[in-house]
């Protein structure tokens, strides 16, 4: 990755830490996805039961077709939100949405023109529509605003990199990777003054070297491993078995950066 190949450890932190933050918007955006499908799928209903079948003699009439295309849009919107997630898809599915609130709205008003008759019903979903499309548009603009440099996707690329070495971190076969069994269950890649820790539930929590302390308590049994405490930026971790391998790569790098773990128990 060309922007990242001579940064500092700083400038690494900061772009990594935008990725993960870019990247748990897209997840937001691919779970809504589901229910802008289901919500396209609703307008598609809508469009048969109450154009195509129930006012056969505007089947194809304007508003018919406007129903039609949006709800069409809508299901694209929701696939493209589930395979393609960014932040515009929370943009998109905000227009579509107030677009249908609009065209019901004017329907609904040129019908009680002609016949004086207020549709409640229409009024009501109109108005609820409209709610989650401005709401749907004012999150989009939120985002532009907390994040004005969106990562790349070579940054992109690189962080999914990353995260499967986290996955497939093993100390006894990468002097790099630690895996630390404790609650939550930790793997983690100590790579130049930068510490990478991943958890179950797919978390990546981003540090420093100077923030990553592993300390250790012999058992009274010698047969036994000792217990290790970890501490990352200033969270104590519960105590848990501490093996060979996790120690001998957490001393090499502390010692690369100048400290010296050994000298402190």
């Amino acid at each position: 990755m060309d922007e990242l190949t001579e940064p500092t450890a700083e400038e690494t932190r900061q772009v990594l830490r935008r990725v993960a933050e870019y990247r748990k918007v897209c997840d937001h955006v691919r779970g809504r996805g589901l229910h802008t499908l289901v919500f396209g799928l609703m307008m598609l209903v809508f469009w048969y039961f109450f154009y195509y079948q129930g006012l056969v003699g505007q089947r194809w009439g304007l508003f018919s077709l406007l129903a039609l295309g949006l709800a069409v849009l809508e299901i694209g919107v929701g696939l493209l939100q589930r395979f393609f997630p960014s932040a515009e898809g929370l943009l998109l599915d905000g227009i579509v949405m107030l677009a249908f609130a609009a065209s019901n709205g004017v329907r609904a008003f040129l019908l009680w023109q002609m016949t004086k008759k207020v549709d409640y019903v229409f009024i009501g979903f109109g108005v609820l529509w409209t709610l989650q499309g401005l709401n749907l548009v004012r999150s989009y603009a939120t985002l532009v605003k907390q994040m004005p440099a969106r990562p790349t996707r070579e940054h992109l690329r690189w962080f999914n990199g990353l995260l499967a070495d986290l996955r497939d971190a093993d100390p006894k076969a990468d002097p790099r990777a630690l895996a630390i069994p404790t609650d939550p269950y930790l793997t983690g890649l100590m790579l130049g003054d930068n510490a990478f820790f991943l958890d179950p539930l797919g978390e990546v929590l981003i540090t420093t070297r100077r923030d990553v302390t592993l300390e250790f308590e012999n058992s009274p049994d010698p047969a036994k491993l000792p217990r290790g405490y970890l501490s990352i930026d200033g969270h104590n971790f519960p105590p848990f078995k501490l093996n060979r391998a996790n120690w001998d790569n957490y001393v090499a790098w502390k010692r690369e950066g100048g400290e010296d773990p050994m000298s402190e128990q």
